[in-house]
Parts: C-alpha cells; sequence; structure tokens
C-alpha cells in the first residue's frame, strides 16, 4: 500500500509574539517544518510528502529551502481558511487507494515507533490516531465554578493521525462543522470508531515560546 503523509503547516504564531510563523523559527540549525519533514523521509524513503502551506507563506517556504539547502523531496499545496479545507486540499494529491497520515508541522519530535505503531494500526483497523496519558488533575468549569474529574478515561491526542485514504476522504466530502478539533472528528462523524495508539512524550505540539525553547533542548539531548 502507497503510503502519503500530509503535514499542515498553516499557523500564522500569534501566540509566539513574532513576526515569523511557528514553523518556519530556526531550532537546532534548521526550520521547525524542515525537522519534521525529515521525521518522516527517514521513516520511509518512498512515503509521498505533501506539505499544505497558506498562500501567502509559500515564497518563504521557498526561500527558506534554497537558504538551508534543503532537498528532501516533497509537493507544496495551497492551505484554506480553516483547517478541515487545507486537509482536503492536501488530499486530493492522494492517488489511489494508500494509507494516509496526517501530522501537525510543529511536532518535529515524533518518534519513528509513533509512525510505526499509527501505520501498522490504521492499515489492519482502517485508522489509528496516537494518544498520552494525562497525568495532572483535571477540572471541568461550569457557572463559574469548577468540579474535579476522573481522568483515567481521559487522554491526550497527538499526530500523525492515519487513515485508509478512502475512508478519510469520504470523511472530508462531507461539510464542515466548527466542532471538528482533528481528523478524527471528522470521520467519526460520518459514524467510523476511532483506534488509539500509544503516542510519545517528546511529540509536543509548539504553540508559544516557551515550546521551542523546550523542543530545543530535546533535540540537543
Amino acid at each position: 500500500m502507497d503510503k502519503y503523509v500530509l503535514i499542515l503547516a498553516g499557523g500564522l504564531g500569534k501566540r509566539m509574539n513574532m513576526d515569523i510563523p511557528k514553523q518556519f523559527i530556526p531550532i537546532a540549525g534548521r526550520p521547525v517544518l524542515m525537522h519534521t519533514i525529515i521525521k518522516f523521509r527517514e521513516y520511509d524513503p518512498k512515503m509521498q510528502i505533501v506539505v499544505i502551506i497558506p498562500k501567502e507563506h509559500i515564497q518563504l517556504w521557498k526561500e527558506l529551502c534554497t537558504e538551508f539547502s534543503f532537498n528532501v523531496e516533497h509537493q507544496i499545496v495551497q492551505g484554506g481558511k480553516e483547517r478541515f479545507y487545507s486537509v482536503r486540499s492536501g488530499l486530493k494529491r492522494v492517488l489511489n487507494e494508500s494509507l494516509v497520515l496526517i501530522h501537525d508541522g510543529v511536532r518535529p519530535l515524533v518518534s519513528h515507533e509513533t509512525i510505526e505503531r499509527v501505520v501498522n494500526t490504521s492499515i489492519e483497523k482502517g485508522n489509528a490516531i496516537p494518544y498520552m496519558d494525562i497525568t495532572q488533575s483535571v477540572r471541568k468549569l461550569y457557572n463559574g465554578r469548577s468540579k474535579m474529574i476522573n481522568r483515567t478515561n481521559l487522554k491526550a491526542i497527538q499526530t500523525p493521525q492515519g487513515f485508509h485514504s478512502n475512508m478519510i476522504k469520504e470523511a472530508y466530502a462531507k461539510r464542515y462543522r466548527k466542532s471538528f478539533t482533528d481528523d478524527a472528528s471528522v470521520l467519526e462523524a460520518i459514524g467510523y470508531e476511532i483506534n488509539l495508539v500509544k503516542g510519545n512524550n517528546k511529540n509536543l505540539k509548539i504553540t508559544n515560546s516557551t515550546d521551542i525553547h523546550l523542543v530545543d533542548c530535546l533535540m540537543k539531548l
């Protein structure tokens, strides 16, 4: 089965208070997005890599690739206004019956083991998403008050999320809903059960400047 990974690089970095989008910030010698692409190329040299970037950032990305002599083969797709439409655009590049992984471009520390678990379970069962146990106490807010809830059955979800292409294309052919939080929620909306596999602790999603420093330190370990 052919394999594709759609890497979403549409963040604007508003929470970073920086002029450059977070996926393009240099860490350990190259932009975050390049580290992410390399992870998947190292995992499977034959995997088709599709990078989805907002129209206004495509030229910047091309310039960065030249500046950093980045020659890992990948396709570039123009992203949409919402994540949903970006994924839908990326899926148009998926040919034939394939396995599709969808990953956040600002998660450069996903492990090959996590990718492997997602791939294997997706091939066997049709889909898979990685999770981590929640270790901190969790409270639910309501009417200005809060209540502790049992975290045992709560999981923090990561990417990449994997799907048979026919399954995820069917889901993304439906109408967008604001309630969609990830690709699994889009698939779940048309009636599919979602399969969970173990993720990895270092697979952080960079959302603020603290995350940048943390990921930089983890890369140096």
